[in-house]
C-alpha cells in the first residue's frame, strides 16, 4: 500500500501550530512551554522588574501610582465604621489637619516612608507645632491607593491602624493627601492623625468642620492648601495597571498552554507532564506573583 505524502508546503504550514500544541510524532512538548521558552519567560520578568525598580531612579516621577482620593471619603468612611462598631462620631479639625499637611510635606522633602522623620521629628511634634495641646494623639498613613475607599478599609483591615480608628479616646482627626514623588514614584500621600485636646471645649464645632470640608480653594503645587479635595494623580505610565495587564497576560497565556497542552496530550496519547517543566512553570508563576505584590498598588505604615 503507497504512503501517504505530505505536501511540503502543507506540513510547513502545520508546524507554526507545534509552537502551541506537543508534538505526536517527535513526543515533545508544545515550543512554547520547552525549556528554553520558559526561560525566556522568566528573562522578559526579570527585564520588567528591573524597568520598574530603575526608571524610577533614573527619570523620577515617569512611574507613579494612579490615584484619586478625595478627604471627604476618607472622613465619611471613617466616621462610618466608628458608628458600626458604637462609637462617636469624630470632628474634623483644622489644626490636626495642617499637622498632617506639615507631615506629608516632609516626608517628600527628606524622601522616606516612616512615622519619624530622619531629622528625628515624630508625628507628635507636626501636632504642637499647630498648637493643638493633646491629651490622646494617633497617626494612620497609606501611600499608592487608588481611591478613599481602598484606603479606609485597608486601615480597618490592619490591626494596628484599625486600633487607632477604632479608639474611643480620640475625638477630632485631621488629613492630608499630598500628591508628589516619592523613592522616584509619583504617588499620593494619605495622613490622618487623631487626637483629644486636653481643654473639650477646643473640640471643633459642626460649623468648622463644614467650613473645612467645603472649602473649594485648590493649590496646584506639591501641597494641595485645602484638605477636602486633591487633584488626581496622573503619571505617564500607571505602575498598577501596567503590572496588572502584565502579570494577567503572561499568566493567562500560559494557563491557555498548559490546558491546550493537558487536552491534547490527553487526546493524542502523547507524553504526560514532567516534573522538571511543571517545577519551571510553578517557578515563573511565583516570580510573576512576587512581582505583582511587589509593585501592587497600597501600602501603610
Amino acid at each position: 500500500m503507497p504512503s501517504k505524502i505530505t505536501h511540503p508546503k502543507t506540513h510547513k504550514k502545520y508546524q507554526f501550530l507545534y509552537h502551541f500544541l506537543p508534538h505526536q510524532q517527535n513526543k515533545t512538548r508544545a515550543r512554547l512551554l520547552s525549556h528554553g521558552a520558559l526561560l525566556t519567560y522568566l528573562a522578559m520578568v526579570a527585564i520588567m522588574l528591573g524597568f520598574f525598580l530603575l526608571v524610577p531612579k533614573l527619570f523620577p516621577g515617569v512611574l507613579g501610582y494612579a490615584s484619586s482620593i478625595n478627604i471627604k471619603d476618607l472622613f465619611n468612611g471613617t466616621n462610618k465604621i466608628r458608628v458600626q462598631n458604637n462609637l462617636s462620631e469624630l470632628r474634623l479639625n483644622s489644626e490636626l489637619s495642617k499637622a498632617a499637611q506639615e507631615k506629608a510635606k516632609d516626608m517628600f522633602k527628606y524622601n522616606y516612608w516612616a512615622h519619624v522623620s530622619p531629622t528625628g521629628t515624630e508625628p507628635w511634634d507636626f501636632i504642637l507645632a499647630q498648637n493643638y495641646d493633646y491629651m490622646y494623639a494617633g497617626e494612620n498613613l497609606a501611600k499608592n491607593f487608588n481611591d478613599s475607599k481602598g484606603v479606609v478599609d485597608a486601615w480597618y483591615r490592619s490591626p494596628s491602624h484599625r486600633e487607632n480608628l477604632l479608639s474611643p479616646n480620640y475625638d477630632e482627626v485631621g488629613y492630608a493627601a499630598v500628591n508628589g514623588v516619592l523613592d522616584g514614584y509619583e504617588t499620593t500621600l494619605v495622613v490622618q492623625l487623631f487626637g483629644r485636646p486636653r481643654n473639650l471645649a477646643q473640640i471643633a464645632t459642626v460649623q468648622e468642620q463644614d467650613n473645612l470640608l467645603n472649602n473649594s480653594q485648590i493649590s496646584r503645587s506639591a501641597l494641595a492648601r485645602n484638605p477636602a479635595t486633591v487633584p488626581a494623580v496622573l503619571p505617564a505610565l500607571d505602575v498598577s495597571l501596567a503590572t496588572n495587564t502584565l502579570s494577567f497576560a503572561i499568566g493567562g497565556f500560559l494557563i491557555f498552554l498548559l490546558i491546550l497542552d493537558i487536552w491534547y496530550s490527553r487526546k493524542k496519547g502523547i507524553l504526560k507532564f514532567t516534573g522538571h517543566t511543571f517545577a519551571h512553570i510553578t517557578f515563573l508563576v511565583l516570580v510573576l506573583l512576587g512581582l505583582w505584590i511587589t509593585l501592587s498598588p497600597g501600602r501603610l505604615i
